[in-house]
C-alpha cells in the first residue's frame, strides 16, 4: 500500500510539471531570401536580451522566401522575449557595420521599427494559453 501511494504521488508530481510547460509559436515575416538561415534567441532575463547576451534557448531554421515558423516546445511558464536575426552568410553572428548596427536583418517580439528592442518591450508571458508571436524584420542601416 506504501508503494502505490508513494508512486501516485511521483506520477502526479511528474505530470504537474509537465503540466507546467508550454509552446511558442513564431512567424518571421516576409523574408527576403532562401540564402542563410533564421536564428530564433529566446531570452528569460531582462539583463541579457542582447545578442550576445546568454539565451535561454537558442534555435535555428533554414531560411526561406516568405514566412518562416518555429516552435519552442516544452518551455517553462514564465516572462519571455524573442530576438531573431536572418543570418544570411551562415556565420552563425549578427554582423555589424562600422557604428556597430546589424547589417543582417533583424527582429524582436512585439518590437516597432523605431528605436532598440528591449526586453520590456519585446516580453510576453506563458501562462495558461501558449503564445502566437509574429515578428518583422527590419534592416537597420
Amino acid at each position: 500500500m506504501r508503494n502505490k501511494c508513494l508512486l501516485t504521488i511521483v506520477i502526479s508530481f511528474i505530470s504537474l510539471v509537465t503540466l507546467a510547460q508550454g509552446t511558442i509559436s513564431v512567424r518571421v515575416k516576409d523574408v527576403e531570401t532562401d540564402i542563410g538561415k533564421v536564428i530564433f534567441m529566446l531570452f528569460n532575463d531582462e539583463n541579457e536580451f542582447s545578442p550576445t547576451g546568454k539565451v535561454f534557448k537558442r534555435e535555428k531554421a533554414k531560411s526561406k522566401k516568405g514566412d518562416v515558423f518555429y516552435k519552442f516546445e516544452n518551455i517553462p511558464l514564465g516572462t519571455y522575449a524573442i530576438m531573431v536575426t536572418h543570418d544570411e552568410n551562415n556565420n552563425n553572428v549578427i554582423d555589424k557595420n562600422f557604428v556597430g548596427f546589424p547589417k543582417e536583418p533583424v527582429g524582436a517580439s512585439y518590437h516597432t521599427k523605431f528605436g532598440k528592442p528591449t526586453f520590456d518591450k519585446s516580453k510576453f508571458r506563458i501562462s495558461n494559453e501558449n503564445p502566437h508571436i509574429e515578428i518583422e524584420l527590419i534592416f537597420i542601416n
